[in-house]
């Protein structure tokens, strides 16, 4: 099943697919051309054995012209004790079929009588050679048979066709070496883009392809790559500039309504009108949390810079823990934290509203009496933060879409919030060259988060992983 399984990964691969769809082409056509190779071989063979026996043949009947069937006798006689003429078979009968010289005891069968060319074998052994003769009847009856083996063309068949088959395994395991080099010749030319294109999805609009010298697709694939980048930056910033405009302009009206309402409560004496006022408050309230945490989404994204190197990342979650466990408390929940020292490169007042904001939601989706887990370690090369609670959770199709502003799933719509908190989340783990993930804690929701490590920590990280 594995090795079923790695197959079907294997040829779902298109680049694999393109690849031994040649090479098997390559092959077919050298097998091709070895088969007519092979027949013109043996053509070969069989033309240059004919000739060898016509010239013997043609010296034996010019002897039997000038000297008679004696002569003839005395030079097959003296040809079969030659053991240079291993190859060579001749045979004289008379007309009543008796043996009157030659390979008597070589003939597995009764010759017919007849003129021109007859194939048979050497022995009655399965295996023997084929012996390629010449039939010619003679003036007085008798019957001459001059004829050759093919043993040794056999034998160079034999060799030229195991050499033919190993030139196609060898052949076939070349197009699978070049298969693989190709492929990952391939994949490394792409892995630099892809990589880039990856970063530009998850929020990094500045990364740009490094481009190819040459004309070639890999070098058009970058230049088309950075147009189109550089247009999404540009419609992408038109976008953020402009919601951020409307925030920032919006803010100071809508302090001004807050204020008016706020005095418009102190002086209203009628209960139902102070509390319709307090419910406009609420709402003012609720915008202006909107339109302060668009602007701080604004800020988080504009910056590049970290100004702090070397955080103590523990120290930062264990003080949002502690602020954040009244709360849970308040709720009849708790926090429980599992935090290893672990240092990073960060802004610490970031990372401290990233995992704000991640207990929030926790405990705004968690139920009553239920407990909240957060953990820290350091694995490999990279700072692990995980935040589990036992909500509802998120649905695996969900996962991407609720990092985008204003998003607020069917199961949400009844709780306060904005929709930007995962949105700060995701702008502030960017900033950070951090992997964030969703996945399900069966039940609830697990946010894990992986940063790189600090350079010492990181060193002593890999000590420690060595000692053990």
């Amino acid at each position: 099943m594995i090795l079923i399984g790695n197959l079907r990964n294997f040829a779902a691969s298109t680049l694999n697919r393109l690849v031994l769809t040649y090479g098997l082409g390559l092959i077919l056509v050298f097998g091709v051309i070895g088969a007519i190779g092979l027949l013109s071989f043996d053509h070969l063979l069989d033309l240059d054995i004919r000739q060898t026996v016509q010239v013997e043949h043609e010296s034996l009947m010019e002897v039997y012209r000038n000297d008679g069937r004696d002569a003839v006798k005395k030079i097959i006689a003296e040809r079969v004790r030659e053991p240079v003429n291993r190859e060579a078979f001749y045979l004289l009968v008379d007309k009543n079929d008796a043996v009157l010289a030659g390979h008597r005891n070589q003939i597995p069968i009764a010759l017919t009588r007849h003129k021109g060319w007859v194939r048979f074998p050497w022995r009655a052994e399965p295996d023997s050679d084929q012996v390629l003769a010449y039939v010619q009847p003679l003036d007085n009856g008798d019957l001459l048979i001059t004829g050759h083996t093919s043993g040794a063309q056999s034998h160079l068949r034999e060799l030229i066709v195991r050499l033919g088959f190993l030139f196609l395994v060898m052949l076939g395991m070349l197009t699978l070496l070049f298969s693989w080099l190709l492929r990952r010749a391939v994949d490394r030319a792409l892995e630099a883009p892809l990589d880039t294109v990856d970063r530009v999805a998850a929020g990094q609009l500045n990364e740009r392809v490094a481009e190819r010298v040459g004309n070639d697709g890999f070098a058009r694939l970058g230049h088309t790559l950075n147009r189109m980048l550089d247009r999404i930056h540009v419609l992408v910033g038109g976008i953020q500039s402009s919601t951020d405009a409307i925030a920032h302009d919006l803010r100071t009206p809508l302090m001004r309504l807050k204020t008016r309402l706020e005095q418009a409560r102190l002086e209203s004496r009628d209960e139902n009108g102070v509390q319709k006022i307090d419910a406009a408050i609420a709402e003012a309230d609720q915008l202006i949390a909107t339109f302060n945490s668009l602007l701080r989404l604004a800020r988080i994204e504009a910056s590049h810079e970290l100004p702090d190197k070397n955080l103590a990342l523990d120290e930062v979650v264990n003080d949002a823990v502690e602020m954040w466990q009244l709360l849970a408390e308040a709720k009849g929940q708790g926090i429980d934290a599992d935090v290893d020292s672990v240092r990073i490169d960060g802004d610490r007042n970031l990372l401290f509203q990233l995992i704000s904001n991640l207990l929030d939601n926790a405990i705004k989706y968690a139920p009553m009496q239920s407990r909240i887990h957060v953990q820290l370690n350091a694995k490999d090369t990279s700072a692990v933060l995980s935040i589990s609670d036992s909500g509802p959770g998120i649905a695996a199709g969900e996962h991407e879409h609720v990092f985008d502003r204003f998003v607020r799933l069917e199961s949400h719509r009844g709780t306060p919030g904005s929709g930007l908190g995962l949105s700060v989340v995701r702008a502030i783990a960017i900033q950070h060259h951090a992997n964030i993930s969703l996945q399900s804690a069966n039940p609830g929701l697990r946010v894990v988060l992986r940063f790189p490590l600090a350079n010492d920590n990181v060193s002593g990280n890999m000590d420690k992983m060595s000692s053990n």
